[in-house]
């Protein structure tokens, strides 16, 4: 399992890089992604390494270990935070309607990180590899569920007036996403919660955040500004 965490930050690593280098402006949907990215890069090394612990219990100092869990979590809540952000900036900026959500969103993960750091941790051992459970794991999915909630709230009187290809990268992300849950939920042992976040990650960069498809855009809008002028300025000429 550990080599599926090495190989996803990797491959985020180099967007990551690719998303960096490349110029831009600097709007509020780009520094969210930003965030999103160096969150993820974070997230996928304490996955690393919860990975390992979890499966070492009986040479791994349990001090580190829960505190490495609860990095691990913590991360995997403000993740998750950080993609109801870019949706809702995301329609924000496509129909001009207010983030009328963003209070219980921020309440809920100031509530969700408390419990992070003070819900006590259960490991369960078993013939399939070790994992946490109970209550201070369940904080992973009670939060998917309410972000969800969230989008879902966000997207529903917007969904007739998003662009198309925006739609597309939501509903890829949130197919992404429930299909992980659900097989993480019953087969808890697959520890793959890290490659959900990071197909959602992949998701939204591949058609809405590649560096390419945002410089073609702006090349169209260039050129259509060209068109409209050699329109106008024949008509001004001659009147």
């Amino acid at each position: 399992m550990i080599r599926m965490e090495i190989a996803l930050f990797l491959i985020l690593a180099f967007v990551a890089f690719v998303y960096f280098s490349a110029g831009r402006k600097h709007t509020l949907l780009h520094k969210t992604f930003s965030e999103l990215l160096i969150v993820m890069l974070i997230h996928l090394v304490l996955d690393a390494v919860t990975v390992y612990t979890v499966n070492h219990l009986d040479t791994v100092n349990r001090l580190l270990n829960d505190s490495v869990h609860r990095l691990f979590i913590g991360t995997l809540v403000l993740a998750v935070y950080l993609f109801y952000q870019y949706i809702a900036i995301l329609v924000e900026e496509e129909t001009g309607k207010q983030r009328h959500l963003d209070i219980a969103a921020k309440i809920y993960l100031a509530v969700a990180e408390l419990g992070v750091l003070l819900l006590p941790i259960h490991y369960a051992v078993t013939e399939k590899g070790n994992y946490s459970d109970g209550i201070h794991a369940n904080v992973c999915y009670v939060s998917m569920v309410f972000y969800l909630i969230l989008c879902i709230g966000t997207l529903l009187s917007s969904w007739s007036q998003m662009d198309q290809k925006k739609k597309m990268a939501i509903g890829v992300a949130f197919i992404i996403e429930v299909c992980v849950s659900i097989l993480q939920g019953f087969n808890p042992t697959w520890l793959i919660s890290g490659m959900g976040l990071t197909l959602m990650t992949m998701a939204f960069y591949l058609t809405l955040e590649n560096p390419d498809i945002l410089r073609a855009q702006l090349v169209e809008q260039k050129m259509s500004m060209l068109y409209l002028k050699s329109q106008v300025n024949p008509h001004f000429l001659y009147n």
